[in-house]
């Protein structure tokens, strides 16, 4: 397998990682077939032979759009840490699996607004109790909340941000964010 890269959240595919995440798409990539980055869920068109990622690292943002990708950065970091706890606490090693998977994800995008944003570390959040999600179904109907509200909050901001490689990094997410939410919601 050819070494490939992401121009979202700039990792290299290759031979030991394209499967990475399989958990969290309904769609699986093969070593011969790459559909998606499997770290941030990029769909192909995204996936390269080269690093062209990070062409967004010199853009100077405004305060508002800063605003708007440290909430996003937030919001990610926010379900990541969700994820993290509903696949301790989820009864099925299938879902289990697949919050594992997704709170991975979720982590990535903040990473990927982290570096938008030029911030110094991704934000530690409030430790929250989830354990009143007693559960699988509870879990998964939260989780689709979570990823809905995640869609909106691209869509919504989208116009504030002026540039073009960021605005592609939002439709990108959301995108993603799309995704979870059919399979969070089965």
């Amino acid at each position: 397998m050819t070494e490939l890269f992401c121009t979202i959240c700039g990792m290299k595919i290759n031979s030991t990682n394209f499967d990475f995440n399989k958990e969290a798409f309904e769609d699986k990539n093969s070593i011969n077939n790459i559909k998606f980055c499997p770290f941030c869920g990029s769909p192909l068109e995204y996936i390269k032979n080269e690093d062209e990622s990070y062409k967004y690292r010199n853009i100077k943002l405004k305060d508002d759009a800063l605003k708007i990708i440290d909430h996003a950065m937030k919001l990610e970091v926010f379900n990541g840490d969700f994820y993290k706890k509903a696949a301790f606490l989820a009864k099925n090693e299938n879902i289990k699996d697949m919050f594992k998977s997704l709170s991975n994800i979720e982590y990535m995008h903040a990473r990927i607004h982290n570096r938008i944003g030029g911030f110094k570390k991704l934000p530690v959040l409030r430790d929250m109790d989830y354990s009143k999600y007693n559960t699988d179904n509870i879990l998964l109907d939260m989780a689709c909340k979570r990823e809905k509200h995640a869609v909106e909050y691209y869509e919504k901001y989208i116009d504030y941000i002026d540039s073009y490689d960021i605005k592609t990094i939002f439709k990108v997410l959301s995108e993603v964010e799309k995704g979870h939410i059919e399979l969070t919601s089965r």
